[in-house]
């Protein structure tokens, strides 16, 4: 058993802090169609591959949701492509400065696989940005203590800081940093709990990770 240190997470606003990540930067965003929240999140300004398409230099989207594809196209949307993050074919040939996988992870029967094809799709100097719901959240263990949890109905895993890093560290991806973030809530205790995740931040709903490929012989980010 290890002891692992939580104090190096920071708490910050999610899509605040993609966007800044993306500014003037090539980006390819998987997932991109936010599906089954697609047309929920378009309608109301949070579908985040729109801010995305303000922000990159250049934007590629990729989801597997052929629905929500067709449906984003007669939107206007005419950047997201049809792929399976686990399968390399799929991936677009070109080369990217940011990959953007937000809540995929979680989604997958083999995240490997996935992070394999990563890795031999991104350049030593692209960022790959990944989101998951944290394994520690307080308001997962205040749910539990009611007796009941709410989760997606697609989820087949949660990870803690550690298993996350780990399963990156066998894919040849070294992080580079991490952050914490909330996705809100309006309610009494909600609200509450936010205040408490400010000083917290190892307790929030979601970690992320930025990281790069590994160099072969140190195991370090590739210079």
């Amino acid at each position: 058993m290890i002891k692992n240190y939580l104090g190096e997470l920071r708490l910050v606003d999610r899509v605040s802090y993609i966007r800044e990540l993306c500014l003037n930067q090539r980006v390819l965003h998987l997932g991109a169609t936010d599906a089954p929240d697609t047309q929920e999140s378009f309608a109301t300004g949070r579908w985040l591959h729109s801010h995305l398409d303000r922000d990159a230099s250049h934007l590629v989207g990729m989801d597997i949701n052929t629905e929500m594809i067709q449906w984003l196209s007669t939107q206007g949307v005419k950047n997201i492509k049809y792929g399976n993050i686990e399968n390399i074919e799929d991936y677009p040939k070109e080369e990217f400065d940011v990959v953007i996988a937000g809540e995929i992870l979680e989604h997958l029967s083999n995240p490997g696989k996935a992070l394999d094809s990563l890795s031999q799709i991104v350049q030593p100097f692209t960022k790959l940005v990944i989101t998951v719901p944290n394994a520690y959240s307080l308001k997962g263990f205040c749910r539990a203590l009611l007796k009941y949890e709410l989760i997606h109905p697609d989820h087949t895993l949660h990870h803690s800081p550690y298993t996350l890093k780990a399963l990156l560290a066998r894919h040849q991806f070294h992080v580079q940093s991490q952050f914490s973030f909330v996705n809100g809530g309006t309610g009494a205790v909600a609200n509450v709990a936010n205040l408490l995740l400010r000083f917290n931040p190892q307790l929030a709903e979601g970690i992320g990770f930025i990281c790069r490929l590994s160099d072969s012989e140190s195991g370090q980010s590739a210079p």
